[in-house]
C-alpha cells in the first residue's frame, strides 16, 4: 500500500508506546528496520502475517546460495568422483550443523532427510512397528498430517486414542480415562464413511466404548510398541505444550499409559515451533522429531527431516528400499543387505542435494541476522501486543469487537508463540465471517490465513463445535478450504495472523488499524442485513417517482447521443457489419475516455430534462421500463473493455469475448489481481481487416490476426494453461505480441488464444455453486458466458458509498469496475438478483445466479490504482459473498445467427423461487 498510516503522528505515538513496553524484547537491539530494508525489500508495501504458513527468505541468503552454486561443482552423491565427494561431504557437514542448531550431536541423534514434515510423519507411520495390541495416542490439537498416522496404525490393528490436554493430565471429568475418545481398527473412520452425498453417515460407531476386557490398559503382551504424538506448538492457537511430556510418557507417568504393557515412544511435531523458538534436544527426550526447513528460513521448500534419538533407531522397520540404500542386492531372488547407518537405509534414491546445500546459507543468514532466542522474544512481543490491543477493541455500544482463541493469557513466552487466532464480532454480537475479513485484508494488501489451518481438533475445541455440528456443517456443503465461513450464524473457522523473525511493529499496528477502521462500529448502523432482506431494503429506499423517471431516461438519451459517434466494430441485426479502421473515428481511443465524454453528455442531458417536459420525454420516462444501455466485450481476459452498439452472439458468449489471455513465463494466466496494468491495455476488434488491435499509452498499436489462416502463418504453437481450475489448450500468438506485452507490463509475458477445439463448461448454477453441466460452452471467462449489471443497482451502491465514506466514484467509473458484458437500466435496484430467465430483445437468457465479487472491483480501470471502495460498502450491505450483477447463459442453436443491440428491451420472464 502506498500509505500504510493514517498520519505520521499516529505512527510515532503508537510506536513510542510500544517500544516503551517492549523495547527489550523487540527488534534485536534496534536493527529490525535496517534488516527489513536490506534483506526483505520485496515485502515493502505489504503486510505479511502468515509466517506459520511459511516465513520468508532473506536477500543475502539467496545471494550466498547462488554464489555457492556458481563457484562449486556438485555431483550426484552416489558416485566417487571429486564433485560427488564434495556433495557427500557437504551433506554430512550439514547433518552436524542441523543437530548443532538443536543443541545435540550425531552421538545422540540421527537425521533422515524427507520432503517435509508431512513426509516425515508418513515415513514414521509406515516404519513404526505397529501390531495388534499397540496403541497410537495423539493430542487433539494435532495437525492433519499427524491424524493420518492413525490410518496406518489402525490397518495394523493398533488401538487409536485421541486425548485432550485435560484428559492427558488427568484433569477431566472422567479422571483422565481416554476410553470415550478411542477408535478401534474395526471402527476407524474410513473413506467409505465420508461419501459427500445425502447418505452421509452419522458417524455412529466410529467412537468405540470399550468393555473392560478391551480397554487399552488391559493389554497383556509385553512386547508391544506404543506411540504418543503431539505438537511442540499448536499451529492453530500458538499454545506451546510442555516438552517434558516426552519423558513423562516414556516413563508412563500419565494415566493414558501407566497400565499399558510394552514400551512407549514419543513423536514431537516441531514444524511450527522451530520457526520462531529454540528447540533443545539435549533436554527434550522426544524419540522422533518432525520439522520442515522452509518454516525456519523460507527456502528451500519441499525439504524436511526426521530427527531420531539413537536409542529409538532400532524400532523403525523398513520394507521398501531404493537406490543408494543397499550394501548388496540381487535382481533374482530376494537377497538384499541394507546399509548400516539409519539415514543411509531410509533415504531412498538421490537426495535433493542442491536443496540440502541451500540449508547452510539459511542457517548462516539466520545466525548472522539474529538468533532463535531473540526471534522468540521478538515474535512474542508482537503477538502479545496484538492480543492486548485486539481484546480491548470495543464497538460504540461497549460490545467486544473480537474473540481470541487461546489457552493462555499471552503472558509467558514459554507457553505462547507468535500466533494470534480470532474471529471478529459485530456490534450486535454476530460473527463476521472469516471470508469477509480475508477479502478486505487482501484489499489492503494484508496477508492472513483463514479456515481451520489443517487442525480440526483445535478448531473444533476453540469454536465450541460438537461432532454433530461438524457433521451438519459437512452436510450443508462445508469442506476444508472453502469460504463457507458461517453456517447458522456460527463460524466454521477463524482468522490467524502469525509473526516471523523479520516482522515489524508497523505490520502489527497496520493490521490493528485495519480492524479498527473496517470492523469496529463507531455509530449505530441502520442498514438491514443484506443476506436476508436486501430486496426489502432496496425496494423501500424512498426513491421518488421523479427520480425514477429521470433515471429511466438517462440511459436512452445518453445512448442516443452516443450513436452519433462511430465505433470500430458493430453488427447489424441481420449479421456482421464490416467495419474498417478507415471508417472508425480514432479506434484507439480508450473506452475510458469515451465514457467520460458520455458522462458529460449525460449530465447535460439531465439538465435539459429538468427544463423540458415534452410529451415525448414523458413517454420515455416510464418507471420500470428496462432496456440495454451498454454492451462491453473484453477480447483479452483482464484487459480493458471494448464497447459496441450491437454485437453477434456465439456459442460461448459475445463473439471474441475473452478469447485471448496473457500468461507469464511459467504459463500462468495473469489477471488484474496479479498485474493491475492489464486494465490499461485497450483492445479493439476490426472485422473487415480481421484483426484484434491492442493499444496502450506510449506503445505502438499491435495487430493480432483474427483468422485461423493468419494465425497459422505466424507458426502458432500449442500451449496449455489453467483458467479457474480448468486446463485449457491455446494457441500462442507469437513473439511480436509477446514482446509488446513484455515491454508494456515490465515482465516476460505471452499472449495465448483459446483453441477453438478446447471447450469449457459454465461454472455456476442458480445457487452460485460450482455446476459444470456441459450444456453451455465457455470462453476464457471465469464462470459464465455473460455478466449483467444494472445501472439502478450501480446508482444505489454509489449513494451508499457516498454516504458512508469520503470517496466519490463517478457512475461510469463504477460501471467499468464491475466489468459487465450487458448493462441495463431502469427497474428497481438489485431486482436482477431474483430473475431466473429474461428476454433481451428477442433472445432468451437464463440466470445462473449472482456474481460474487473480489478485490478487482477496487481497481480504477482508467488508472490501475486501487481503492477500498466499492468492496467495503458491498461487504457491509450485501454480505460476505459480495454479490453484484448476475451470471447469464444463452442456449444458441448451431445454425442460429443473432445479435443484440443497445436499446433492446429487457424483460424478466420468470422469477427465482428461492
Amino acid at each position: 500500500m502506498a500509505d500504510k498510516w493514517r498520519n505520521v503522528e499516529h505512527r510515532q505515538r503508537k510506536k513510542a508506546d510500544f517500544l516503551n513496553n517492549y523495547g527489550k524484547l523487540y527488534g534485536y537491539g534496534g536493527v529490525i528496520d535496517k534488516m527489513q530494508e536490506q534483506e526483505f525489500a520485496r515485502l515493502k508495501g505489504m503486510v505479511y502475517l502468515d509466517h506459520t504458513g511459511t516465513t520468508h527468505y532473506a536477500q543475502s541468503q539467496l545471494e550466498s546460495y547462488m554464489q555457492d552454486l556458481q563457484t562449486h561443482v556438485y555431483g550426484n552423491p552416489h558416485t566417487r568422483s571429486a564433485s560427488s565427494r564434495l556433495t557427500s561431504d557437504t551433506i554430512d557437514q550439514l547433518r552436524f550443523r542441523i543437530l548443532q542448531h538443536f543443541n545435540t550431536s550425531v552421538e545422540h541423534h540421527s537425521i533422515i532427510f524427507t520432503s517435509g514434515c508431512t513426509g516425515t510423519l508418513r515415513l514414521l507411520a509406515e516404519s513404526f512397528p505397529w501390531e495388534d495390541g499397540s496403541i497410537f495416542s495423539y493430542l487433539e490439537d494435532n495437525h492433519t498430517s499427524v491424524l493420518g498416522v492413525r490410518e496406518v496404525a489402525a490397518k495394523e490393528r493398533a488401538t487409536i486414542v485421541c486425548v485432550s490436554e485435560e484428559e492427558l493430565l488427568g484433569c477431566s471429568n472422567d479422571k483422565g480415562n481416554p476410553q470415550n475418545r478411542t477408535v478401534t481398527a474395526e471402527k476407524n473412520n474410513s473413506k467409505e464413511n465420508c461419501t459427500p452425498n445425502s447418505s452421509v453417515p452419522n458417524f455412529s460407531g466410529t467412537t468405540h466404548f470399550f468393555q473392560e476386557s478391551e480397554r487399552p490398559d488391559s493389554v497383556n503382551s509385553c512386547g508391544h510398541s506404543h506411540l504418543f504424538a503431539y505438537p511442540a506448538m499448536c499451529n492453530f492457537s500458538g499454545r506451546k505444550f510442555p516438552l517434558e511430556w516426552c519423558s513423562k510418557v516414556k516413563r508412563k507417568q500419565f494415566s493414558l499409559c501407566e497400565r499399558s504393557e510394552g514400551k512407549w515412544f514419543t513423536c514431537l511435531d516441531a514444524a511450527s515451533f522451530v520457526s520462531t523458538s529454540p528447540l533443545n534436544l539435549s533436554s527434550c527426550e522426544a524419540d522422533f522429531v518432525a520439522i520442515s526447513f522452509y518454516k525456519v528460513f523460507g527456502f528451500p521448500t519441499g525439504l524436511g527431516a526426521l530427527i531420531v534419538r539413537k536409542d529409538a533407531e532400532d524400532s523403525l522397520k523398513k520394507t521398501y528400499f531404493g537406490g543408494g540404500t543397499a550394501l548388496a542386492v540381487t535382481s533374482n531372488g530376494r537377497f538384499y543387505i541394507p546399509r548400516p547407518n539409519l539415514h543411509d537405509r531410509f533415504e531412498d534414491g538421490t537426495l535433493p542435494f542442491l536443496d540440502i546445500i541451500a540449508l547452510r546459507h539459511g542457517f548462516d543468514t539466520l545466525e548472522n541476522l539474529t538468533g532463535m532466542q531473540y526471534v522468540s522474544q521478538h515474535t512474542f512481543s508482537l503477538a502479545q501486543y496484538v492480543y492486548l490491543q485486539l481484546t480491548s477493541l470495543k464497538h460504540h455500544n461497549g460490545q467486544p469487537a473480537a474473540v481470541v482463541y487461546t489457552d493462555t493469557q499471552f503472558d509467558d513466552i514459554t507457553t505462547q508463540g507468535g500466533i494470534v487466532n480470532f474471529n471478529l464480532l459485530r456490534a450486535n454480537g454476530n460473527f463476521v465471517g472469516y471470508s469477509e475479513v480475508d477479502k478486505l485484508a487482501a484489499l489492503h494488501d494484508i496477508h492472513v490465513r483463514t479456515g481451520c489451518f489443517c487442525n480440526s481438533g483445535a478448531c473444533r475445541r476453540h469454536l465450541g463445535l460438537s461432532d454433530e455440528q461438524l457433521r451438519q456443517n459437512y452436510q450443508a456443503g462445508h469442506v476444508c478450504g472453502d469460504d463457507k465461513d458461517l453456517i447458522s450464524g456460527r463460524p466454521t473457522g477463524s482468522v490467524r495472523i502469525s509473526f516471523g523473525y523479520m516482522s515489524t511493529f508497523e505490520d502489527a499496528q497496520f493490521f490493528l488499524d485495519f480492524v479498527q477502521e473496517c470492523f469496529v462500529e463507531k455509530s449505530p448502523k441502520t442498514t438491514t442485513s443484506a443476506g436476508n432482506a436486501h430486496n426489502e431494503q432496496y425496494r423501500n429506499t424512498g426513491l421518488t417517482s421523479k427520480l425514477n423517471v429521470q433515471n429511466a431516461n438517462e440511459g436512452l438519451e445518453v445512448e442516443h447521443d452516443k450513436t452519433e459517434t462511430k465505433r470500430s466494430a458493430t453488427l447489424q441485426s441481420s449479421g456482421l457489419k464490416n467495419s474498417s479502421k478507415n471508417q472508425a473515428d480514432d479506434p484507439q481511443e480508450s473506452c475510458r475516455d469515451s465514457l467520460k465524454k458520455d458522462l458529460v453528455m449525460e449530465e447535460t442531458s439531465k439538465r435539459q430534462d429538468e427544463k423540458e417536459n415534452s410529451t415525448e420525454n414523458s413517454e420515455a420516462k416510464v418507471p420500470g421500463q428496462r432496456h440495454l444501455t451498454n454492451i462491453f466485450l473484453y477480447p483479452v481476459k483482464s484487459c480493458g473493455a471494448f464497447e459496441v452498439k450491437s454485437w453477434q452472439l456465439s456459442a460461448r458468449g459475445l463473439m471474441y469475448d475473452r478469447e485471448w489471455m496473457v500468461v507469464n513465463e511459467s504459463g500462468v494466466c495473469l489477471s488484474q489481481k496479479r498485474e493491475p496494468k492489464l486494465c490499461l491495455i485497450r483492445p479493439a476488434i476490426y472485422l473487415t481487416e480481421a484483426v484484434l488491435q491492442l493499444s496502450a499509452e506510449g506503445m505502438k498499436p499491435l495487430n493480432v490476426p483474427l483468422t485461423g489462416a493468419k494465425m497459422g502463418d505466424m507458426e502458432a504453437s500449442m500451449c496449455q494453461s489453467k483458467v479457474c481450475g480448468d486446463r485449457i489448450t491455446g494457441l500462442d500468438c507469437g513473439n511480436e505480441a509477446a514482446d509488446w506485452l513484455t515491454r508494456f507490463l515490465g515482465q516476460p509475458c505471452r499472449m495465448v488464444r483459446q483453441n477453438p477445439d478446447s471447450d469449457r463448461d459454465c461454472k455456476v448454477n442458480r445457487d452460485g455453486e460450482n455446476s459444470a453441466d456441459g450444456k453451455f460452452s465457455l470462453s476464457l471467462a471465469n464462470e459464465s458466458q455473460y455478466l449483467l449489471i444494472s445501472r439502478q443497482s450501480v446508482r444505489e451502491l454509489q449513494q451508499q458509498i457516498n454516504s458512508n465514506s469520503n470517496m466519490v466514484i463517478p457512475t461510469e467509473d463504477l460501471v467499468l469496475r464491475f466489468r459487465g458484458n450487458l448493462v441495463i437500466d431502469s427497474g428497481q435496484p438489485y431486482e436482477e438478483d431474483d430473475w431466473s430467465e429474461l428476454m433481451i430483445g428477442q433472445h432468451q437468457f437464463q440466470s445462473r445466479g449472482r456474481c460474487s465479487r473480489c478485490q478487482m472491483v477496487c481497481l480504477d480501470q482508467a488508472t490501475a490504482e486501487r481503492s477500498k471502495e466499492p468492496l467495503m460498502t458491498l461487504l457491509r450491505i450485501r454480505g460476505k459473498k459480495v454479490p453484484f450483477g448476475i451470471h447469464l447463459v444463452h442456449n444458441m442453436a448451431d445454425t442460429e445467427s443473432c445479435c443484440i443491440q443497445v436499446g433492446d428491451k429487457v424483460t424478466p420472464v420468470t422469477m427465482a423461487t428461492d
